[in-house]
């Protein structure tokens, strides 16, 4: 190859790789994110209607359902059902399943539009026989093995703790927004599952969340951490979410304790929360661009304590393979960027103002968008 040539070469992999990452971070000046102009008009009652459809089919639009359950046996189920409108309409089911002995299934399946249901009126999702339907109380997660190789679960999740969003769950920045409901913070679980050609009835701890926003989750966020868990009779979701510096470069902690009888504690944004991390990831990601840390320390102006820290990859998943189109993914290979969604089973310690101790498990999750 004469020097002519391989200059040229060098010339256009430099563009795709600028253009690729100009196009994924989009332009520089974004409206600011406002920690005193977030939404608080809702009130403190969760309505049916906000776990249903709240997508309007606009471009760049996203929404998903997810669901996680811990099994009495130490296994841990993991399902999420997503719609994206990006270049095309894309609608997949993400299934994860780990045995304690290490054995592990995993498969993402894509689905056509007409394949699909939704309803606005309550959490209704329907993917062929795959479904996600429930009322706020009560649940149905299916998950048709024809579908996923022979996985399959037929799940009850009845909730013990009241739906819980921070203020209206909702995180924006002049238009663009990210909401988030955590529809059943803790429940009981009971079912079947089939795999490996088995069928086993089930029964656990489960939790529901619903998210959805209208702009690519990385022109608002570097990156999160976020787990929930249970310590004792108590139920725990902590977080951290990171914005662009496009869009002021804040850190948004929340935490929420509750029990049976209701909320315990919580706190959203800047107001007397803060955050540590520690143990940099160091073994996951190719090109590691951005330090991400597996343990996230959550302190507060009212002496509420909470550690949290990953011990055992469930999932790591490079967010590009997601999109379904393959072209996307071969020219991203040669920019900067590498995002990627990593689970963790996880182990948490919660310390309460009067010096009571408590530890127990969770999942932990990194959503890092760089």
């Amino acid at each position: 190859m004469n020097n002519t040539k391989l200059n040229f070469i060098l010339i256009l992999l430099l563009f795709i790789c600028t253009s690729c990452t100009r196009i994924y971070l989009g332009k520089k000046d974004y409206p600011d994110f406002n920690p005193e102009l977030q939404a608080d008009q809702l009130g403190e009652e969760v309505l049916l209607y906000e776990d249903g459809l709240r997508t309007t089919g606009q471009d760049k639009e996203y929404e998903w359902w997810y669901f996680d359950a811990k099994l009495d046996d130490g296994s841990i189920a993991v399902v999420y059902f997503w719609k994206i409108k990006a270049i095309k309409d894309i609608y997949y089911i993400g299934v994860n399943y780990n045995k304690p002995d290490g054995t592990e299934y995993k498969k993402i399946k894509f689905f056509k539009s007409k394949d699909t249901f939704f309803s606005k009126d309550s959490c209704n999702v329907q993917y062929n026989d795959n479904v996600f339907i429930g009322n706020l109380d009560n649940y149905q997660i299916k998950i048709n093995p024809k579908d996923f190789d022979g996985f399959g679960l037929d799940i009850k999740l009845k909730s013990k703790i009241s739906p819980y969003r921070p203020q209206d769950g909702i995180i924006n920045a002049g238009e663009d927004y990210f909401a988030w409901l955590a529809a059943v913070p803790n429940g009981d679980v009971s079912g079947t599952l089939t795999y490996a050609n088995t069928n086993s009835i089930v029964s656990g701890s489960g939790y529901h969340d619903h998210n959805w926003g209208n702009i690519e989750l990385q022109k608002l966020f570097d990156n999160w951490l976020w787990f929930r868990g249970t310590v004792g009779q108590y139920t725990i979701i902590g977080y951290e979410l990171n914005t662009i510096s496009s869009r002021g470069g804040y850190s948004i902690p929340g935490i929420f304790i509750a029990d049976s009888t209701g909320i315990i504690y919580e706190n959203y944004g800047q107001n007397g929360i803060f955050t540590a991390k520690e143990n940099l990831i160091t073994d996951l990601y190719d090109k590691n661009n951005e330090p991400l840390y597996s343990k996230l320390k959550i302190i507060t102006i009212d002496d509420f304590y909470l550690e949290i820290e990953g011990t055992e990859v469930i999932e790591n998943l490079y967010l590009f393979d997601v999109n379904n189109i393959p072209l996307v993914t071969n020219l991203f290979k040669f920019s900067s960027i590498d995002p990627y969604y990593t689970r963790y089973k996880s182990k948490v310690r919660l310390k309460l103002p009067n010096n009571e101790n408590y530890e127990g498990e969770g999942v932990l999750e990194i959503m890092d968008l760089k």
